[in-house]
């Protein structure tokens, strides 16, 4: 999993700028915890925007780009997975 980390740039409404990358081994237990179509309806009922992109893999059709936005529009988490 690729994880980037984005920061509103306060002078404009619509980019950002990066504030932390990092890429990291994550488990088949924590890929399906983290795009079960549970997890993603329980963020947007926090206030935040969930969006998850699909695509087909050596794995079959799943979730390769995970974009999460919080509540306030500040940050931007946005996590790639490729899978092995």
């Amino acid at each position: 999993m690729h994880k980037t980390e984005l920061l509103k740039n306060p002078d404009t409404k619509t980019t950002y700028f990066i504030k932390d990358e990092a890429s990291e081994s994550i488990t088949t237990s924590q890929y399906y915890n983290l795009t079960k179509d549970d997890t993603l309806k329980w963020f947007r009922r926090l206030g935040g925007s969930e969006t998850a992109e699909r695509s087909y893999t050596c794995r079959g059709y799943n979730v390769t780009k995970l974009i999460s936005t919080s509540p306030d529009r500040e940050t931007k988490i946005i996590r790639k997975f490729k899978f092995q």
